[in-house]
């Protein structure tokens, strides 16, 4: 089994000397270096920060209960399961749900900044799943995929 010249990079030690080491196989088919990570949590971040700040100014006319789909008509055709993952469902008052996209905002910059991006990820993840459930008939092919890329992002 022969190593073709694609296959190795030189590693210099600072000693002037250099090494030789295999770069190929399953390493290099599905790994990643930590700069292509960052740059998929920024660009993640960033897009996730802008989506949520447009949906301020539509969250009475779509989220409350004096919007489009009041919790009245959509709690009695939910089951438990969706009543207990929907925190935006839990009150119908605007402060708590102004409360809840600030907090999605902030972990959004902190997916930007690199600050607890585990944390970040999950909750972001979790609270967007949850504000895409409080009101379908607003979900788009973009929300599908923020939830894909959030979950990768885990």
């Amino acid at each position: 089994n022969k190593m073709k010249p694609s296959d190795k990079t030189a590693i210099a030690d600072g000693s002037g000397s250099s090494s030789v080491v295999y770069v190929g196989g399953w390493k290099t088919t599905f790994g990643s270096n930590h700069e292509a990570v960052a740059l998929y949590r920024i660009s993640l971040g960033i897009f996730l920060f802008f989506e949520l700040a447009f949906r301020f100014q539509y969250l009475h006319a779509f989220y409350s209960d004096e919007g489009t789909l009041p919790l009245r008509l959509l709690l009695p055709k939910t089951d438990t399961l969706y009543q207990v993952i929907c925190i935006h469902c839990y009150s119908d008052s605007m402060p708590y749900l102004q409360m809840l996209l600030s907090i999605q905002v902030l972990l959004a910059a902190m997916l930007i900044v690199g600050y607890k991006t585990k944390v970040a990820s999950i909750g972001s993840w979790i609270l967007y799943l949850s504000l895409t459930l409080r009101n379908t008939w607003l979900n788009f092919i973009l929300d599908r995929y923020f939830h894909y890329l959030l979950f990768y992002s885990m």
